[in-house]
C-alpha cells in the first residue's frame, strides 16, 4: 500500500508528523477517507481524525473543528482553528 505524508499541528506544536496510507475524518458532509493520490483538497473537519498506516490505527484524535489541506501527497491538519461564517449582510443603498 501506498503512503502518503502528514502533519498534525495544534496553535503551538506539532502533534504528528508521518507518512500514513488513510485518514479517516468526519466535515459537513459525512464521513470521508483520503487515500494517497487524493485530489487537492481543504475542509473544516468535524468530531474526529483518525490515521491508519499498515491497516492499523496509528493516531486518533477527537477535537470539535479543525482544518484539513490536501495538496501533491501531503496533507496538512491544523486544530484548534475557529472557522467564522460570514453571514450575508444587507445590501446597503
Amino acid at each position: 500500500m501506498h503512503t502518503f505524508k502528514v502533519k498534525i499541528r495544534d496553535t503551538d506544536s506539532t502533534v504528528f508528523e508521518g507518512e500514513v496510507e488513510r485518514i479517516s475524518s468526519y466535515n459537513e458532509m459525512g464521513p470521508f477517507d483520503i487515500y494517497p493520490m487524493h485530489a487537492n483538497f481543504i475542509s473544516i473537519l468535524r468530531q474526529e481524525l483518525v490515521l491508519y498506516n499498515k491497516k492499523e490505527k496509528v493516531k486518533e484524535l477527537k477535537f470539535e473543528q479543525a482544518v484539513l489541506k490536501v495538496k501533491q501527497d501531503k496533507a496538512q491538519i491544523f486544530l484548534g482553528v475557529e472557522v467564522l461564517f460570514v453571514e450575508d449582510s444587507p445590501t446597503h443603498k
